[in-house]
């Protein structure tokens, strides 16, 4: 499915101070922007970012530790070790006011960095699409259950664990995956979701689990509050993840800008990949020079 891989761009590798060999696509020059997929993903799934925008930017796309042609190591799958692995490569490269950009589990990547190492080297964030915490907690009173938007109850997790590890955890990853996007998108572009599946099972589904229990219990609340930089919010109104939480982690940081996509605009989880031209219009809008 080569037609579906970046257009621009070059593969790079760099090592982890653990040994881990990190691959990311380059492409462009002038501005930094460095992009993290969600869980399971690849920097690849960025194609459109990654050809759309580096006629104005040096964008980066990560693959992280276990993700897309990354290595799969046996250790380091939770958020702070990922930051780690974020920071190791902006020194590698020497970068300075870099906007950086998560998606979905990559912005618990992003809010790790910024418990550990603050606004070093970054100049802008962009948050896409992801809650605060993931898993419920019973003791929660109705209003953090409404700051936080949690997607998995009592024993769910425990449930789409088995499900990824069963004999047919594939085709359950395939129906999960494209439940996440529009219907007629998914109807529309067989091929490409196609491929979309094939990227994410490069993680091998153990790893995956493995990731998805570190990250998904951490309530992130106490350091969205603490962020001090421009940053735009986005969210969408097909999404997996309430708009109105992505409405509070905007209200959180001073200054934010809110960005929720309705559904007519292609405002799913995926909302980069539905509709990339108005998704990329809007992130160099924020970006700047």
């Amino acid at each position: 499915m080569e037609e579906f891989a970046p257009r621009r761009g070059t593969s790079r590798h760099f090592t982890t101070a653990d040994g881990v060999r990190l691959h990311y696509i380059e492409a462009g020059d002038g501005p930094v922007l460095m992009m993290f997929p969600g869980w399971s993903q690849s920097a690849a799934m960025f194609r459109a970012q990654i050809d759309g925008l580096s006629d104005r930017y040096r964008v980066i796309a990560v693959d992280p530790r276990g993700h897309g042609d990354s290595d799969k190591p046996d250790h380091g799958y939770n958020a702070h070790r990922i930051a780690a692995d974020m920071r190791e490569l902006l020194l590698h490269l020497d970068l300075h006011d870099v906007a950086l950009l998560g998606h979905s589990g990559g912005v618990k990547y992003l809010w790790a960095y910024w418990e550990l190492f603050a606004g070093e080297r970054l100049r802008k964030l962009v948050i896409v699409d992801d809650s605060p915490r993931l898993v419920d907690n019973p003791a929660w009173s109705e209003a953090s259950r409404a700051e936080i938007g949690p997607m998995y109850f009592t024993g769910d997790l425990d449930r789409f664990a088995v499900q990824l590890m069963a004999p047919d955890g594939a085709a359950f990853t395939d129906v999960a995956i494209k439940s996440m996007f529009g219907p007629g998108f998914v109807a529309n572009n067989a091929a490409l979701m196609d491929w979309i599946v094939a990227e994410n099972l490069k993680m091998p589904r153990a790893l995956a689990i493995e990731l998805l229990y570190a990250t998904s219990g951490v309530d992130w609340r106490g350091t969205i509050r603490r962020v001090r930089l421009p940053s735009l919010v986005i969210g969408a109104e097909g999404s997996t993840h309430k708009a109105t939480v992505l409405r509070w982690v905007a209200a959180q940081i001073p200054g934010a800008r809110l960005r929720i996509w309705g559904r007519e605009e292609g405002g799913s989880h995926f909302m980069f990949i539905e509709s990339p031209d108005r998704f990329n219009a809007e992130l160099a809008e924020f970006i700047g020079a």
